[in-house]
């Protein structure tokens, strides 16, 4: 059975920008921010260089789990455009199966910009991702998933925002645990209710987020906040900390798991996003929390001394601009 993944199929523009540019267009720095296309498209015009190269955080972790050998499908909407058969190549190269239909908006694409301190701050535009509706899904594959990891962006895909009900019902009539990602605070206040019925409901069943998006769920405005506030909830949960570590709430209790530290970290990209494959693979195969966080530890450890928000292939897919 197949590990499904459902989220943005975005083009990750990978800059390197001064504090300053941070300023200029409005991006809290180390957080994310949604742009109109009139706005982002000044952003790309003041960008000296970027690098393109295919991004989304449940498609950077399938990628992980299939360099591992674990069978992946991902669902989500790329753009009729030139930025499409990158898109294709690369989950071709990690053989993630792939088969949705191009959308006819352009392709979305999210401004990763680096600071000279290391720090990553977003910018993004909606464009085709957004239109990914319940008929681009394949419903027996759902159905038949031994996982479906999703991201918070789910709940404003398709149409009057269909195509999450319909995830979330056959996720629900079959019984597949379903692990949701939460990586924008601005969705995490604007969904935290529905985000915290569908754990009541047994339907969530792994919720992941770092120390500066996921306190937003509980209202909460710091990690010391956050994690008592989450013990009475129906889910597990996994809190990533940077170089600090990760806690795991499940069940009233809190444990913390402490990570090596890399120095020099030549990449933050997709660290989180390999730390969550290491740790879904563990899960897969009924390894112990601490196991689980170890592998997902070394998973991240080896995004930080690449380039890359996925693991390192000899084709790396890419464009320079």
């Amino acid at each position: 059975m197949d590990v499904v993944g459902i989220g943005l199929a975005n083009i990750d523009l990978v800059a390197h920008i001064s504090d300053k540019f941070l300023e200029t267009h409005k991006i809290p720095k180390g957080l994310a921010r949604a742009m109109d296309d009139l706005s982002f498209a000044r952003l790309r015009a003041d960008l000296e260089s970027y690098d393109a190269i295919p991004g989304g955080c449940a498609a950077n972790s399938l990628c992980g789990m299939a360099a591992y050998g674990v069978p992946t499908q991902f669902f989500g909407k790329i753009g009729d455009d030139s930025f499409e058969s990158l898109y294709r190549a690369s989950f071709s190269d990690y053989t993630v199966a792939f088969d949705v239909d191009a959308g006819r908006q352009e392709s979305s694409q999210c401004a990763v910009l680096v600071t000279p301190d290391g720090e990553r701050s977003f910018a993004y535009s909606h464009g085709a991702s957004w239109d990914l509706s319940p008929a681009d899904i394949d419903t027996d594959a759902l159905a038949k998933a031994s996982m479906i990891v999703t991201e918070v962006y789910l709940f404003e895909f398709g149409q009057d925002s269909n195509t999450a009900k319909a995830v979330f019902e056959t996720t629900a009539q079959n019984k597949i645990p379903l692990v949701m990602k939460m990586m924008d605070r601005v969705f995490g206040q604007r969904y935290a209710q529905k985000i915290r019925a569908l754990a009541d409901a047994g339907i969530l069943n792994l919720l992941v987020g770092n120390h500066e998006n996921l306190p937003a769920l509980v209202g909460a405005s710091s990690l010391e906040e956050a994690l008592p506030a989450f013990k009475d909830w129906k889910c597990d949960v996994l809190l990533t900390h940077n170089a600090k570590g990760a806690y795991y709430i499940s069940k009233g209790e809190v444990a913390h798991f402490p990570v090596q530290p890399v120095a020099n970290p030549k990449n933050t990209t997709g660290a989180g996003d390999q730390f969550l494959a290491g740790f879904l693979m563990g899960r897969l195969d009924e390894k112990p929390v601490a196991d689980c966080m170890e592998f997902a530890a070394s998973c991240a450890r080896s995004i930080l001394m690449h380039d890359t928000a996925r693991p390192p292939l000899v084709n790396r897919h890419s464009i320079r601009f």
